[in-house]
C-alpha cells in the first residue's frame, strides 16, 4: 500500500526530473559510443566507452559527484514524502502504519525508499561490477554503505513523521533579511525559489554541473573546440528546463495580475533575460573559467538563448509538462546535430530571435 501510494506517485510527479537524468546521465552512464575506433584495441575500446562509470570508482572528483547525486535524489524523495504525508488522503496513515511495531515500520518505509530510489541503486549496482572487473576495490565496496545509510536514515525520518501527532505553529523562513531587498517583478520568482524551491534548485545544479563535469572528463583535450562549449551550454539548458516549467507556472498562478500591466514587449522580454540570466550565473562563470572569453561569451549565449526559448514554448503549450518535454529534447537532439556542425554562433543568435518572435506573436498578435 505505502509503495502504491507514494512511490507512484513520487515517480508520476518527477517526471520531466527523471527524465533529465535519463538523458544527461543514463545514457552515457552505461556505454558511451567512440566516434573513432580506428585506432583503439578491443579492449581500450570498452574502456573508454566505459569512462563514465570507471570515473565514478576512481576518480575524486567522480566520486563525490555520483555521492552528491544519491543525496540530492534522497533529499529530493524526503522532500515529496514530507508534503505528500499532509495531505487529506493521506491522513489514515498516522493511524494505521503506527499500529506496526517500529522495526516494522523501518523494514516497510525502506521498502518505499528504494523503490522510490530504484534508478540510483542500479546505477550503483552498475557501477560496483564496472569498478570490481577493472580492479577499483574501495568504492565498490563502500558504496553499499552509503545507500545503505542512505535508506536508513529516510526510513527514520518517515517514522518520526508518521509518529509525530503533534502540531506546531509555522515558523519564519529564517530569511527575513530578505524583506529589505529590492523586489522588481522579474525578480519575484527567485525568491521563490529561496523560499519554496530550494530542492528543485538544488537538483536542477546539481545536474547542470554533473553534466559539465562529466563532458569535460570525457573531452579533456577540446576545451578549445567551441562546438564542445556549445554542447555544454545546451546540456545546462536542458538540465534547467524543468525550472522553467516551474517559473511559467508560477508566474500563471501568482502573477496573473501583471498581464494588465503597461509593459513594453521588449521590457517583458528584458524580464526574461534578466530572470534566466541570474539563474544560469554560477554556470556562465564556470564556462569561462574553462575556456577563452570570446568562446565562453559564445557558450553562454546559447545557454541563455535555448533557456528563453524553452520559455517561449510554454507560451503557446501551456502547463502541459509531457508534451513540453517531448519539444525540449526534440529541440535539444536539434540543436545538438547543428551544433555539431560548427553552427554555434548562428544557433544562439537563432535561440535569442525565435524566443522573441515566439513571445511577441503571443502577446501581441490580436
Amino acid at each position: 500500500m505505502l509503495t502504491r501510494l507514494l512511490a507512484k506517485g513520487f515517480y508520476q510527479a518527477h517526471t520531466g526530473l527523471l527524465l533529465s537524468l535519463f538523458i544527461l546521465v543514463f545514457s552515457n552512464f552505461f556505454y558511451t559510443n567512440v566516434l573513432n575506433q580506428s585506432h583503439l584495441t578491443p579492449e581500450q575500446l570498452l574502456e573508454t566507452a566505459l569512462k563514465l562509470v570507471i570515473s565514478t570508482v576512481s576518480e575524486p572528483l567522480g566520486v563525490l559527484l555520483f555521492a552528491a547525486v544519491l543525496f540530492f535524489y534522497s533529499a529530493k524523495t524526503w522532500q515529496y514524502v514530507g508534503a505528500r504525508l499532509q495531505a487529506p488522503d493521506t491522513t489514515f496513515l498516522y493511524y494505521s502504519i503506527n499500529a506496526l511495531s517500529r522495526a516494522r515500520q523501518l523494514r516497510a518505509w525502506a521498502v518505499v525508499q528504494l523503490t522510490m530510489t530504484l534508478p540510483l541503486v542500479v546505477l550503483g549496482g552498475y557501477a560496483m561490477v564496472v569498478g570490481l572487473a577493472y580492479g577499483y576495490w574501495l568504492v565498490p565496496l563502500l558504496l553499499p554503505g552509503y545507500l545503505l545509510a542512505l535508506t536508513m536514515y529516510s526510513a527514520w525520518r518517515y517514522v518520526g513523521l508518521t509518529n509525530n501527532l503533534t502540531t506546531t505553529p509555522a515558523g519564519s523562513a529564517g530569511l527575513t533579511w530578505l524583506s529589505t531587498w529590492p523586489k522588481p517583478l522579474f525578480s519575484v520568482f527567485l525568491y521563490e525559489v529561496l523560499l519554496r524551491k530550494r530542492i528543485p534548485y538544488a537538483v536542477t545544479k546539481a545536474a547542470s554541473f554533473i553534466s559539465i563535469a562529466l563532458i569535460i572528463t570525457v573531452f579533456p583535450a577540446s576545451h578549445a573546440d567551441l562546438r564542445l562549449i556549445g554542447l555544454l551550454g545546451l546540456c545546462v539548458a536542458l538540465s534547467h528546463a524543468v525550472l522553467v516549467y516551474q517559473a511559467s507556472e508560477f508566474e500563471l498562478t501568482y502573477l496573473r495580475f501583471a498581464r494588465n500591466f503597461p509593459y513594453s514587449k521588449m521590457r517583458l522580454y528584458a524580464q526574461q533575460v534578466a530572470l534566466y540570466g541570474i539563474l544560469l550565473l554560477p554556470e556562465a562563470l564556470w564556462l569561462f573559467c574553462i575556456t577563452t572569453a570570446p568562446k565562453a561569451l559564445i557558450g553562454n549565449l546559447l545557454m541563455l538563448g535555448v533557456t528563453l526559448l524553452f520559455r517561449a514554448v510554454l507560451y503557446w503549450l501551456g502547463l502541459r509538462m509531457k508534451l513540453y518535454l517531448r519539444m525540449v529534447f526534440g529541440v535539444f537532439i536539434g540543436f545538438l546535430l547543428i551544433d555539431l556542425f560548427g553552427l554555434t554562433g548562428l544557433l544562439a543568435a537563432g535561440s535569442f530571435l525565435a524566443a522573441w518572435g515566439m513571445l511577441y506573436f503571443h502577446r501581441y498578435a490580436e
